[in-house]
């Protein structure tokens, strides 16, 4: 089934929106750390003391266990880690949005071994005509869809494109993963209720299509020009 995300995206308050994102945010990181390392850490308390009465009994399975719990915390640093790097500050005034997602991609294939090819305009960053608030809105867009995508989607392969037209900036980023039915998924969930909440603040629209099976394709749009532009 294919399914068009598509609200009602009329002018509001710039401040109402800029708290509504802070909330969403933080609500965000509250899931993301307790579902991931809060859970493992939990785990990793209880099978502490399994060991402790193993040291007793079976000094072996011990110290097996001793590994696999290693493992495990290490895997709870990463995600820390990660959650970490997502909240950093982007030079994005240095270095670019293009220059920006292409290391979101090579980080994507490093840390998580998914592949993303990138399609971008022969035209240079000067020409997105955005400001700067909102060409980092629209980075972490593309930085929440690929953190959905290898949350969620087991895709091997995600590919991220960017055009230009003299009214928009439109950005699709595609996955060759399980595939969802989002009409089923309740608000909230897979980061789309956030990353909604951000289109909405860009004044842009935005577009899912997803079945079981089939992978996902993600496509939002933004203004460009007086309103684009708009601090």
């Amino acid at each position: 089934m294919e399914h068009s995300a598509n609200p009602d995206f009329s002018l509001v308050d710039p401040e109402d929106w800029g708290i509504r994102l802070l909330e969403e945010e933080r609500r965000r990181i509250a899931r993301d750390l307790h579902d991931g390392p809060i859970q493992v850490l939990i785990n990793l308390s209880m099978r502490l003391q399994i060991i402790q009465r193993m040291l007793h009994t079976d000094i072996d399975l011990a110290k097996e266990e001793l590994d696999r719990s290693q493992q495990r915390l290490i895997g709870s640093i990463n995600e820390i880690r990660q959650l970490i790097y997502d909240l950093q500050p982007v030079a994005i005034d240095e270095i670019g949005l293009y220059a920006a997602i292409e290391a979101l991609a090579t980080r994507a294939q490093k840390d998580w071994g998914l592949a993303c090819t990138i399609r971008l305009p022969e035209t240079g960053d000067t020409a997105i005509g955005l400001t700067p608030a909102k060409t980092i809105a629209v980075y972490r867009l593309v930085q929440e869809a690929l953190n959905n995508i290898h949350k969620h989607s087991q895709a091997e392969h995600a590919a991220i494109a960017i055009t230009l037209d003299p009214s928009q900036l439109m950005i699709t980023i595609a996955d060759d993963g399980v595939g969802f039915d989002p009409a089923a998924i309740t608000e909230g969930h897979f980061g789309l209720s956030g990353m909604t909440d951000r289109v909405q603040y860009l004044g842009g629209s935005a577009h899912i299509e997803s079945a079981h099976g089939s992978g996902s394709t993600l496509t939002f749009t933004v203004p460009r020009g007086p309103y684009g532009t708009h601090a």
